[in-house]
C-alpha cells in the first residue's frame, strides 16, 4: 500500500553506485528509512529533490519484510540553502540531525519532535549556530523524548531545598540533582554545578527557541560544566556519539 507524508532528511547513505538509503524524520511515522532507487542517475526524477536538512513531501511503499521502504516520489518543500554557506551552522545542523536519527524510534509518530527539528534547522539556517545552541537542542530533545535531566528538584526525594552556599550536585547515573541529604547516601559520579550555571540551563530548558542560548555569553568554567553534564548524561543513558565531540570541538 502506498503512503504519503512529510519528512526531514537526517542521513543519506550510498546503497549502490546509483541509489541512496535516506533516513527521514517524518511527520506522522517517526523515523522512516527509504531506498531511493537510481537517485544518482543523470535523468533521475530525484535529482535536486532531496538532500541533508531538506523538508520534503514523500510518496513511498512501506517495507513489507523490514523497515526499509521504497521511495516513489519526492518533492522538496524547504531546502535551507544557508546551511551550505555557513560552516558553523552546517556543523551544528549535522550534529542535531545525527542526534535525531539516533534517538528517534522508527515508526513511532511524534509530531512535537518533527516540529522541533524544523524549528532548530530553520533557526540555524537564519541565525547560525554555536556550542550554546547545541546545548539548548540537547536539553529540549531529551525533554521531548521523556528522558531529560532533572534540574529543578532532587531526583531521589523531590525536594527543592538546595544549599545556596555551595554548588549543586548532579548525579549522572541517576540523571538529576541531589539534595544535601540524598547526596550523602548516593554512590557514583557526582558533578558539582554552580548555581549560576544551573540557572542558565534551567532557563534554556524552558526556552522555546535557541535565541536566548545563542546570545548568552558563558565563562569557560560554565561551558565546561555544561558540556560535562550533558555529554556525560548522553553517554551514560543513551548511545554516545563521536559526532558530538567533533561538533563541540569545532564550535
Amino acid at each position: 500500500m502506498i503512503a504519503k507524508t512529510h519528512g526531514i532528511a537526517l542521513r543519506i547513505d550510498p546503497y549502490s553506485r546509483t541509489s541512496h538509503v535516506v533516513s527521514w524524520l517524518s511527520l506522522d511515522r517517526g523515523r522512516l528509512t527509504t531506498l531511493a532507487k537510481g537517485a544518482q542517475r543523470p535523468k533521475s526524477a530525484f535529482l535536486g529533490q532531496y538532500d541533508l536538512f531538506y523538508t520534503c513531501e514523500l510518496v513511498y511503499y512501506p517495507g513489507t519484510r523490514g523497515p526499509l521502504g521504497i521511495l516513489k516520489e519526492c518533492a522538496s518543500i524547504q531546502v535551507r540553502p544557508e546551511l551550505r554557506r555557513d560552516w558553523r551552522a552546517c556543523v551544528a545542523a549535522s550534529y542535531v540531525a545525527d542526534l535525531l536519527n539516533r534517538l528517534t524510534p522508527a515508526g513511532v509518530a511524534n509530531g512535537a519532535l518533527y516540529r522541533f527539528a524544523g524549528r532548530v534547522l530553520d533557526f540555524l539556517a537564519t541565525q547560525g549556530g554555536n556550542a550554546n545552541t547545541l546545548h539548548w537542542a540537547e536539553l529540549k530533545l531529551l525533554e521531548l523524548i521523556g528522558v531529560g535531566p532533572r534540574l529543578l528538584s532532587c531526583v531521589a526525594c523531590g525536594s527543592r531545598d538546595f544549599a545556596a552556599t555551595e554548588p549543586a550536585a548532579f548525579s549522572i547515573p541517576r540523571g538529576g540533582l541531589l539534595c544535601q541529604k540524598c547526596r550523602s547516601d548516593t554512590e557514583g559520579a557526582i558533578l558539582p554545578v554552580s548555581h549560576d550555571t544551573l540557572a542558565m540551563m534551567r532557563s534554556w530548558q524552558e526556552a522555546p527557541t535557541p535565541l536566548m542560548a545563542k546570545r548568552t555569553t558563558c565563562t569557560l568554567q560554565q561551558r565546561t560544566v555544561m558540556d560535562k553534564l550533558l555529554g556525560g548524561f548522553l553517554s551514560y543513558h543513551l548511545e554516545s556519539s563521536r559526532s558530538r565531540d567533533i561538533a563541540m570541538e569545532m564550535l
